[in-house]
């Protein structure tokens, strides 16, 4: 089997075990099938099945363990974090469920980033967000919208809020309602030099979306 054919069927079998990890189909503590029956099942290869749960046990969701086999691993490990996690949750039938602890993570940690935005803005910063928001306000769609706010994040100079803007992500995908009034407050508070005034509306912009959500 060639390289490349051996990326694809990992990512194949990748995205047919991970659903079914986090939808609960594979509880907790669930032993997955040996690496012979997972072959069978799916017509690949021993080393297909075995890169596929190394990508796995690399995000948290299975471990192996001396004479209980691969098993799914507590979900206070998985890195929930990670995009690919994040994107296939959100094509399960759960995704709603994990719409408000997003939320609650967002409205924690995204005023904070822009009130440091607010602080440490430079002019240069400053042009490239205000023409970041002219775009967005021409055109509100998912790449302008995860543009501007990653502007935002890398104004902030936290190096891990790269991280957050996963979870602004999966909001920005799930609820395609862009909140452009907040965004427009929020960058004069960010141009002005407002730190208080940018978190207050950061987190407006979060809730404006939360109540399209429960709408």
């Amino acid at each position: 089997m060639g390289f490349m054919k051996v990326i694809r069927r990992t990512d194949e079998l990748v995205n047919s075990l991970m659903p079914a990890i986090l939808c609960g189909e594979l509880a907790e503590g669930d032993a997955l099938p040996s690496d012979q029956q997972l072959g069978s099942q799916h017509n690949v290869s021993r080393t297909v099945v075995r890169e596929a749960f190394r990508i796995l046990g690399a995000k948290g969701m299975i471990e192996a363990k001396p004479r209980s086999g691969t098993r799914v691993a507590p979900m206070s490990g998985w890195a929930l974090w990670d995009p690919d996690v994040l994107d296939c949750l959100a094509q399960t039938s759960h995704a709603a469920k994990f719409d408000p602890h997003i939320a609650d993570m967002r409205a924690a940690i995204e005023p904070a980033l822009a009130a440091l935005a607010a602080s440490r803005a430079n002019p240069d910063d400053l042009a490239a967000l205000q023409s970041q928001l002219r775009e967005l306000q021409q055109t509100p769609e998912l790449d302008a919208e995860i543009a501007y706010l990653a502007g935002i994040f890398e104004i902030s100079g936290n190096p891990f809020a790269s991280n957050a803007l996963n979870l602004s992500v999966w909001a920005c995908k799930r609820y395609r309602d862009v909140p452009v009034d907040a965004y427009g407050q929020l960058t004069v508070s960010i141009c002005q030099g407002q730190p208080e005034a940018a978190r207050r509306f950061a987190l407006q912009a979060i809730l404006d979306r939360v109540r399209i959500m429960e709408s």
